[in-house]
């Protein structure tokens, strides 16, 4: 089975978010480019490594943070291989203080899937 790059992930849970009505936003942040002057800039802008791809507003009235990673191959075993994405320190430490604050949640999701149970998993809440 191939994996699907992340992006064809990322359209997926936008697309979803758009047709359920939902507010929210991809986060472009500084690791999209191998331009030594355009990461730069975007640092200067404000732009800051880790920081997650999306951010929702949920309709119970609280955010929700997604980092979403390409998912894992399902062995013929059944077992779960490990994802071709890497979290990242930065990543590790912005779902961490996200995760302190009041009404926001940050996660990693690593697939549409998840990403979708996740977003259902917190509406019931």
């Amino acid at each position: 089975m191939t994996v699907p790059k992340e992006s064809v992930e990322q359209e997926q849970l936008a697309n979803w978010l758009d047709n359920n009505w939902y507010r929210f936003s991809a986060i472009r942040n500084e690791s999209d480019t191998r331009s030594f002057f355009k990461g730069k800039q975007r640092k200067l802008s404000g732009c800051r490594k880790g920081i997650p791809d999306f951010v929702i507003l949920l309709k119970r009235k609280s955010i929700l943070f997604i980092e979403l990673k390409r998912q894992r191959k399902v062995l013929k075993s059944g077992k779960l291989w490990a994802s071709p994405s890497v979290v990242s320190d930065e990543q590790v430490k912005w779902n961490k203080e996200l995760n302190d604050i009041e009404n926001v949640s940050s996660v990693i999701c690593y697939w549409f899937t998840e990403a979708l149970e996740t977003i259902l998993n917190y509406e019931r809440l």
